[in-house]
């Protein structure tokens, strides 16, 4: 079984809500991002807003496969594993 294709945010770009300087991207961790919380340039806090059209994504899909019947003894479940494929394995 395989999911519909989604977006995963790759690389994030941020807006000063303020004075509206554009800092460099922002990578993605694992999953996490780092959001500027300050201004570099009118020192505003918290004013980053994400700039969904500059942001790059790529494409993620989740797998599940599941062991066959046939392969089960009687009686006892099959057992499922997921997993997520990226870009050219989507």
């Amino acid at each position: 079984h395989v999911s519909s294709i989604l977006p995963d945010l790759k690389q994030a770009c941020f807006k000063c809500s303020v004075c509206g300087h554009t800092p460099e991207p922002v990578y993605i961790d694992r999953g996490n991002i780092q959001e500027p919380q300050k201004c570099q340039v009118c020192n505003s806090l918290n004013s980053m807003i994400l700039l969904h059209n500059r942001c790059l994504f790529s494409n993620k899909q989740q797998v599940k496969m599941q062991e066959t019947p046939d392969t089960v003894p009687e009686g006892e479940t099959p057992s499922t594993m997921a997993t997520y494929v990226f870009d050219d394995h989507v």
